[in-house]
């Protein structure tokens, strides 16, 4: 499968997850389904980010979109949270001060330092999506090339994920559907390093806003 394949899967799970969040709560099987999109997200922004050919560019854009999405984000959830994309670019920032250790030593080590500490505090109060693990699942898929290795480790944290989720939540129904999270990784197995025929990148820039004010827009009528 290609790029283009796995991401169109990614979104269309996420879609479903957010439907069955907002209009059909009781729907766990669409929350499931929805499990299958964060790693999938996660490996593409960790190869988009080394791959582009302007990284400031890359990291723009998504600071970009991460604000207009939190406007819709924040009306459906009614709680101070940040939405997805911030969890992507905290694990661009902690990247990046690992790659310029050498040449930021002091600088590395206290942000570093802050920004696990803020995650670290900040995980009982769900404000940032997917926690502390989520963004070293996004590390993991950055700085492990091979795939032999950044899949096995990916399975490794994303069971600590949802383990977590279910020691502090409790064992139920809601908390362990995300293991299907692991469905992911079997499908990034298949994964053959093509983008597809079609530059769809703005397409994805666009939906994760788009969908949200839908979804919000629908609610307002339920």
């Amino acid at each position: 499968m290609n790029r283009n394949v796995l991401k169109f899967i990614a979104l269309i799970s996420m879609l479903i997850d957010h439907i069955g969040w907002q209009i059909f709560p009781d729907a766990i099987w669409l929350r499931a389904i929805g499990r299958i999109a964060f790693p999938i997200f996660a490996f593409f922004i960790a190869q988009g980010l080394r791959y582009t050919s302007n990284r400031k560019m890359y990291v723009f854009n998504m600071a970009i979109v991460a604000l207009v999405s939190q406007i819709p984000y924040f009306l459906l959830t009614q709680r101070f949270a940040l939405n997805i994309l911030f969890t992507f670019l905290m694990a661009i920032l902690i990247i990046h001060l690992i790659e310029n250790y050498n040449r930021l030593q002091i600088v590395s080590i206290i942000f570093g330092i802050l920004i696990f500490a803020a995650l670290i505090i900040l995980e009982p109060f769900n404000i940032i999506d997917y926690g502390t693990l989520g963004v070293v699942l996004v590390c993991v898929f950055y700085f492990l090339k091979d795939k032999k290795l950044y899949l096995p480790i990916g399975a490794v944290v994303l069971l600590s994920l949802t383990l977590k989720n279910c020691l502090f939540g409790g064992f139920t129904l809601i908390n362990l559907i995300g293991f299907c999270n692991l469905i992911s990784i079997l499908l990034l197995m298949f994964y053959n390093g093509h983008k597809g025929n079609k530059n769809l990148k703005y397409l994805f820039y666009v939906f994760y806003p788009v969908h949200l004010l839908i979804i919000f827009i629908i609610t307002l009528f339920l």
